[in-house]
């Protein structure tokens, strides 16, 4: 069943590698940008954010299975994985009051054009 285990992880960790470089890479070119967008960008610190946080937990898990387990690494680690989901979500929050901006502003742009237009 551990050699199953193996093979699983072994053969899965080099894709979510891949992507976090992906999503790494993403976010350098948006912040590389001479007309940045903050929302792109935020878009992308999200998705590397997330990949890092789904890496993050496949290596703990597959660590708790170690025979020279550290409880204290792993509480360390957990706090960390919380401190980076709060910060999700506070970067979720973010980008959704920048999006209702954005609409009330086009909202409001859009009826300055219409009485305009009378």
């Amino acid at each position: 069943m551990s050699e199953y285990s193996c093979n699983y992880y072994s053969d899965y960790t080099p894709r979510t590698e891949k992507s976090v470089s992906y999503a790494l890479y993403l976010h350098r070119r948006e912040l590389g940008r001479p007309r940045r967008k903050m929302m792109r960008i935020a878009s992308t610190k999200l998705q590397l954010t997330n990949e890092l946080i789904q890496l993050q937990q496949r290596r703990q898990w597959e660590t708790a299975f170690d025979p020279e387990f550290d409880a204290e690494a792993s509480s360390q680690q957990m706090s960390a994985l919380d401190r980076e989901r709060e910060y999700i979500d506070r970067l979720r929050t973010n980008m959704q009051r920048q999006l209702e901006k954005q609409q009330k502003r086009k909202r409001k742009y859009l009826q300055e054009i219409g009485k305009l237009s009378y």
